[in-house]
């Protein structure tokens, strides 16, 4: 009877415990101060685990993966943020969650889950966060803030909705399901509304529109209706949400857009330009490795020369407020290179795979919101958004609709 209990539950034990990782990263993470720093110790134990409890776990046959051509171009991604790390210094903690990430990545990559597990994860994740978003704001009845990076978190937020609003239009599941996944989308948008952060929350909006287009030209009759219902109730939750959390925000924004084209560049999106134009010169000087953490001394010999202005000088930004000139400035035009090269290997795990139409979907809108924040923010410079995004990549292309040994009740 012993031996027969431990055979039935010991796989799934030891699934859960592989899994540790990405449930942290996905819930308890935010809640615990600096709780990123946490996730390389839950890896290395979780892949131990992994390796002793191997032979009862169910893994996709060998063969081509969606994964496998990402993982290459993240490994090489890896070697070269450490040789520039080595030679020229940067940032230790990115360069740990990427080894991390790959690390994980690389040894359970072929682990089969259910899909109801990825539903599972996703809605969890839903509810930790957006009850963490509205515990900040009740504490401090503004953007949302605290311990928490409003921009990365922002990222994360915008990454998980777009998975769960893909799961809501284009899965074929039983409507009190997707009842209940819509009543987790909402409260996603609206806590996003309430980290008020324009880059992530505008290509939100705009894929919230473009999402139910697609969903209707791939699905018609009784479908498609509960696609536009899911559609007006999501465009009421943005309406109500934009006149209550971000009126101050819009009028701001357009504040700025005036002052800019006034020539007063001091405002957010003024130092932003600032910081774009002042790029150009250290790009010019060191195109193919980049500055490394030396780009600070460079930017003050700019000062030195009156090429930078005494406001961005003392507004000492630690990145360039976008990813593709900020890698290009740190890690030079090789290092921006194979950044652009791993978000196209993650586009092509959705975008020609076998997976199912709703992780296609949501998988290619999440890494089209990074490629679109990083134009204003540098999401995969920051930890959590590292992880996070790395995991929920995961997740969808592992997630299959099957039932192994030890997930049957037989």
């Amino acid at each position: 009877m012993l031996n027969s209990i431990v055979s039935r539950y010991a796989p799934l034990v030891i699934t859960l415990l592989v899994l540790a990782p990405v449930v942290y990263v996905l819930t308890l993470m935010w809640w615990i101060p600096q709780g990123a720093k946490y996730v390389p110790g839950t890896v290395i134990v979780s892949l131990v685990i992994l390796v002793a409890g191997r032979r009862v776990l169910a893994f996709e046959d060998k063969g081509q993966h969606p994964l496998d051509l990402f993982i290459k171009v993240l490994w090489l991604y890896v070697g070269y943020i450490a040789a520039v790390y080595a030679l020229q210094g940067g940032s230790w903690s990115e360069l740990r969650a990427f080894i991390c990430l790959a690390l994980y990545m690389q040894f359970v990559r072929r682990l089969r889950l259910l899909e109801s597990w990825c539903i599972g994860l996703l809605m969890a994740s839903s509810f930790v966060l957006a009850g963490l978003v509205f515990s900040e704001y009740l504490q401090h009845e503004s953007r949302v803030g605290g311990g928490i990076n409003p921009i990365p978190f922002a990222t994360v937020i915008g990454m998980l909705f777009l998975t769960l609003y893909s799961w809501i239009l284009f899965a074929e599941k039983n409507l009190l399901i997707k009842a209940i996944a819509l009543m987790f989308a909402l409260a996603l948008l609206v806590s996003l509304m309430l980290t008020q952060t324009r880059g992530v929350l505008i290509p939100v909006l705009g894929a919230v529109l473009i999402l139910p287009l697609l969903s209707g030209l791939a699905q018609t009759g009784a479908r498609f209706r509960k696609a536009v219902v899911a559609l007006s109730v999501v465009l009421l939750a943005i309406g109500s949400g934009l006149v209550v959390f971000n009126s101050d925000r819009i009028e701001q924004t357009i504040d700025e857009v005036e002052a800019v084209s006034s020539g007063d560049l001091s405002t957010s999106v003024g130092i932003r330009l600032q910081l774009w134009r002042s790029a150009i010169p250290l790009i010019a000087d060191s195109p193919i490795i980049g500055y490394g953490e030396s780009y600070s001394e460079a930017l003050e010999k700019l000062y030195d020369q009156g090429q930078l202005s005494t406001e961005l000088y003392h507004f000492n930004a630690a990145h360039f407020h976008n990813q593709f000139i900020d890698t290009w400035v740190k890690k030079g035009v090789l290092g921006l290179f194979i950044l652009v090269a791993m978000l196209l290997a993650a586009i092509k795990v959705f975008w020609r795979s076998e997976l199912t139409l709703w992780k296609r979907v949501g998988g290619a809108s999440i890494i089209l919101l990074l490629s679109v924040s990083a134009l204003t923010d540098v999401p995969l410079l920051h930890v959590p958004v590292i992880f996070y995004a790395g995991f929920v990549i995961w997740i969808l292309a592992a997630a299959r609709p099957m039932e192994s040994k030890f997930y049957s009740s037989s």
